[in-house]
């Protein structure tokens, strides 16, 4: 039973909790409370704090339309145009008569890419209002970019069928013809739009992209200045003057538009990247000072990363690692933070491996992020992994045909493989993309180099010299091609100017010693060495280009000492090794040779070729038993090593274990490509499993790339004399004895050919 009191402070919390219960049980007085107060925090261009309550107006009355789609515009002002699209396709799903909601989230899935699923939404947007202009632009947009550019002309006639006098159909009419090819009327079309909007900055924004895709610069920065003087504030008119100013190498002039971009989402990360650009760290750091000390702010993580670059350039690793490794121990998916992590790691040394691995869950988290395939590449190629090096790229252009960094990458890795026509493709379509880009300008002269081309190779130098003669690569290039031309005293001057832009480029010094040795000038050649090492007496590089000449000069001893100096101040240089061992070769001790290619694989990230010389040079001296053991042992550590793949198969096919040669003639085929030695082993292969009609096509195949070998010749007529075809064979064993009367083999294929000839 209650005392009286009891009651009285029962009675009294009844009626001061029953309001409160009322109040938390209405779902709806709540969400009206919560977008009120969205709404001020809007007001005030606070929209982190927006969408914190429109979220809970969303969490209130999960149907409510209105509380989407308020929380989507909150969303994108606050620059998240991902989470935007969400709530606005959630917005229109719920309220299909909202057209700005279909138009808003169609527009996010256009920049993005999306084109059919926007061509979706667009539709909807015209069945919520067939009368509408922009429902039309946004379907024929949509279609455009789906490379439909015929529907998608006739949806913009028919926005502008629906107001004649709305502008921006002509804008999105001009785009349309312009993607068709039709630029004449593409131009006539967005100045159409200028004129019936005078005062409208985004009118006049198209018109200036469409004179600046046609080469007419002078008019499109006229144009876009207009524009600006419309609407000082439009960001898209400052982000298009600031590339506009980048791209025609007027970078000063960028910089206000940068820093107006600053005030909305994504500006100041902007501004840092073009301190960076500019070498101005300082100002960058400063510019991301106000995001960084924002938990709050949606660029926040971004800026976060940027300053960890900036720590690690100014010498801050530790700080700039404990940075990201934060980032990533709060989201281990982070693709971004994985990424700058392998790039950061890639600049430290010996953390190849480490990078590699973060490269490859950003990969994991993201198969679609071109950024991230082509970090994995750098990592590969760091570690001489070119197999997945060149598969990272690739991904790279898969999503994004357009990727010219990856392309150039791609003609590198080609070019060294030997596949001279793939690297030249690879390197023209870098050049087409960036035209008076100095790195595409030098790997096209190297393509064309490596063809034989030189006359043009030597045109596309000169003509990249033009507009960049203060790159010192371009007169590295120069030199080469007069090197190869065996113009010493040309080549000599391009070194020099190259060396007069950066005293330190040993691309160039290797170059002028070239020049040098092939004039026979030893002692020049000694004593600029001699200076380069009393001015950098830290780089190795130097005393090892010193080796090279006393081995020219017959100094074999002073060489030996100078290499085995190096080894000594750094067991790293693997250079060094190499040229030893090649050293004690050239001298006849094998043995010694062999110690130092052994030695050099034990410190190498990638042994596999240091122990594959191991194998070459046991079977040189003709003990093959152990040269097979070698290749096996390679084969173990790296089963796609091309050339220990080539000779093992060789070996096996010789030795009764056809099957297992041909397994490993494809691999080295695959590996290889391009090379007539391995179309060769594979038909050798196919020859002993008695396969000759694969044979024939294996041992053609060589034959096309080395037409002048006599040994694919007599291949081929031992195939072709299997295989029932005596003609042939005897005119291919003939072609062999007329190229070379004595080659190995020689005897046999008179043998043959003696035999079939009385057969």
């Amino acid at each position: 039973m209650m005392h009286a009191r009891q009651v009285l402070v029962a009675v009294l919390l009844a009626a001061v909790v029953a309001p409160v219960a009322g109040c938390s049980g209405d779902p709806e007085t709540r969400a009206r409370k919560y977008l009120a107060s969205g709404d001020g925090y809007f007001a005030k261009e606070q929209y982190s704090a927006a969408v914190i309550e429109y979220r809970n107006a969303v969490k209130a009355t999960p149907d409510a339309a209105r509380a989407h789609y308020k929380l989507a515009q909150a969303l994108e002002a606050s620059g998240d145009p991902v989470k935007a699209y969400a709530s606005y396709a959630r917005a229109a799903d719920l309220e299909p008569s909202n057209l700005d909601a279909h138009l808003k989230a169609g527009a996010i899935l256009l920049s993005a890419g999306e084109y059919d699923a926007a061509r979706r939404r667009a539709e909807l947007a015209v069945q919520a209002d067939p009368q509408n202009p922009a429902a039309h632009i946004l379907l024929g947009n949509a279609l455009a970019g789906m490379k439909e550019v015929g529907s998608a002309i006739r949806q913009m006639e028919q926005a502008i069928s629906l107001d004649p006098s709305y502008a921006p159909a002509w804008s999105a009419l001009g785009a349309a013809r312009f993607a068709g090819g039709s630029r004449a009327e593409a131009e006539a079309a967005f100045r159409k739009a200028v004129a019936l909007a005078p005062n409208s900055a985004d009118a006049r924004l198209a018109l200036a992209n469409c004179e600046w895709a046609l080469g007419q610069r002078e008019a499109a920065e006229r144009t876009l200045k207009e524009a600006l003087a419309l609407d000082a504030a439009h960001p898209s008119v400052h982000r298009a003057l600031a590339l506009f100013y980048l791209v025609t190498r007027r970078a000063p002039e960028a910089e206000p538009h940068f820093q107006a971009l600053a005030r909305g989402p994504g500006g100041a990360l902007a501004l840092s990247d073009y301190y960076i650009g500019m070498g101005r760290t300082a100002e960058a750091a400063a510019a991301l000072e106000p995001v960084v000390t924002n938990p709050g702010h949606a660029d926040h993580r971004a800026a976060k990363l940027r300053l960890a670059v900036l720590d690690h350039a100014a010498g801050r690793r530790a700080e700039a690692h404990a940075a990201l490794d934060g980032l990533l121990e709060d989201h281990p998916r982070d693709v971004e933070a994985r990424i700058a992590k392998a790039r950061l790691l890639l600049l430290d040394d010996d953390a190849a491996d480490e990078a590699e691995k973060h490269a490859r869950a950003a990969v994991e988290a993201n198969r679609e992020l071109p950024s991230a395939h082509y970090t994995l590449g750098l990592a590969a190629l760091e570690t001489r992994d070119l197999s997945t090096a060149e598969k990272a790229f690739g991904e790279v252009l898969r999503i994004n045909p357009r990727a010219a960094a990856a392309q150039l990458q791609l003609a590198r890795l080609q070019l060294a493989r030997g596949e001279t026509a793939g690297a030249l493709r690879s390197a023209e379509e870098v050049a087409r993309q960036r035209p008076g880009d100095p790195a595409a300008a030098v790997m096209l002269s190297k393509s064309l180099r490596a063809q034989g081309d030189l006359a043009r190779a030597e045109r596309e130098v000169s003509k990249a010299l033009e507009q960049n003669g203060g790159v010192a690569q371009l007169h590295v290039e120069q030199g080469e091609l007069a090197l190869q031309r065996r113009r010493v005293a040309d080549a000599r001057a391009a070194f020099e100017a190259a060396l007069r832009l950066d005293p330190s480029l040993h691309d160039a010094r290797i170059g002028l010693i070239t020049a040098d040795l092939l004039n026979r000038e030893l002692e020049l050649a000694q004593t600029r060495v001699a200076e380069w090492r009393q001015r950098d007496p830290g780089d190795l590089r130097i005393p090892i280009l010193a080796a090279r000449v006393d081995i020219v000069a017959g100094r074999s001893a002073d060489a030996e000492r100078t290499l085995r100096d190096v080894i000594t101040a750094d067991a790293s240089q693997l250079e060094a090794y190499d040229l030893l061992g090649r050293l004690y070769i050239a001298q006849g001790q094998a043995d010694r040779a062999i110690g130092e290619f052994r030695t050099l694989a034990e410190r190498s990230r990638t042994p596999a070729g240091a122990l594959t010389m191991i194998g070459l040079i046991h079977e040189a001296k003709g003990d093959r038993e152990t040269a097979r053991t070698q290749y096996e042992q390679v084969l173990a550590l790296e089963p796609r090593a091309g050339v220990a793949a080539n000779n093992l198969a060789w070996m096996y096919a010789e030795s009764g274990r056809a099957e297992e040669a041909v397994k490993l003639a494809t691999i080295a085929r695959e590996e290889l490509r391009g090379r007539p030695e391995a179309e060769d082993t594979l038909g050798w292969a196919y020859y002993h499993s008695g396969s000759y009609t694969r044979a024939i096509a294996a041992f053609e195949r060589a034959i096309e790339r080395a037409p002048n070998n006599p040994v694919y010749h007599y291949h081929l007529g031992l195939a072709l004399a299997k295989a029932g075809s005596d003609a042939k064979a005897r005119q291919s064993l003939k072609r062999a004895l007329d190229l070379k009367p004595d080659f190995v083999g020689a005897d046999d294929a008179r043998a043959t050919l003696r035999a079939i000839s009385t057969s």
